[in-house]
């Protein structure tokens, strides 16, 4: 369980919250509308690469694909589950596994775990996200710009009005801390995806820098948060020496249907 010493605790630091907040807003009053306009004249192959490559990227990503895969490896936990209340067929996943029924039952509750944060990060996320949007209530630039509309209507549920926290930037940056949660890896590629996926935002029309920052913020902040709270003491109660790597865990799924 390599997460339990990751501790990400400056996401939680109230110091970020303001250096956050103090951003948003001022970005908000004071590189909004000149950095937007200045995007917009940017060389065709920034456009080329936001747009065409950068911005599809955001589809494989979907936090929807995501939890349906979750959902799935949910369901395959529970059949094997099944499955170790039977004799027969838990000696032979254990024999073609190489490990005990007890590392198999303990494996099974540490990946449910972390399906279940996943899941939870997730919605969690996107609920307070949009929650976010109703009460900001700011207009997206090509609406505000090129509709007439203005720069913020408070409690407004309106699509073209809820641009304030970016929604793709927050999915980016959940799905990317839980990403690198859990495997401990390629840190810095993950989190420049990311950041890209979010300024890929502003030359797609769809939002302006304090959007980005909001929800790149919020997408991060809420997973860790969920996870001190809720996950972390119950991660702490397995036993670190029964639990078997993600793809030996992979491996006892598909056998499971073998068996």
């Amino acid at each position: 369980m390599k997460h339990l010493k990751k501790k990400f605790e400056f996401l939680l630091s109230v110091r970020l919250f303001i250096v956050v907040l103090i951003s948003t807003v001022f970005c908000f009053h004071f590189i909004d509308i000149p950095l937007y306009e200045y995007s917009r004249s940017a060389n065709r192959m920034i456009f080329y690469f936001f747009q065409k490559i950068i911005d599809p990227f955001s589809d494989i990503v979907d936090p929807g694909n995501v939890i349906v895969i979750c959902i799935i490896l949910w369901l395959l936990i529970n059949q094997t589950r099944k499955i170790t209340n039977e004799p027969k067929k838990v000696r032979i996943l254990s024999e073609r596994l190489e490990f005990k029924k007890e590392f198999i039952l303990e494996s099974m509750r540490y990946y449910l775990l972390i399906i279940k944060h996943i899941i939870s990060s997730i919605l969690i996320t996107g609920i307070i996200l949009h929650v976010l949007k109703y009460i900001l209530g700011v207009a997206r630039p090509k609406y505000f710009f090129f509709k007439g509309y203005e720069r913020q209507d408070f409690f407004n549920f309106e699509h073209k009005v809820n641009s304030l926290p970016s929604g793709h930037t927050q999915a980016a940056f959940t799905v990317a801390i839980l990403i690198i949660l859990y495997t401990n890896r390629y840190t810095f590629i993950i989190f420049v995806i990311a950041c890209l996926l979010g300024i890929a935002r502003i030359f797609m029309s769809a939002h302006f820098p304090s959007d980005i920052i909001l929800g790149a913020y919020v997408g991060s902040f809420f997973p860790i948060f969920i996870y001190k709270v809720y996950f972390l003491d119950r991660f702490k109660k397995l036993n670190k020496e029964k639990l078997f790597d993600f793809k030996t865990f992979l491996k006892m799924l598909y056998l499971k249907i073998l068996v």
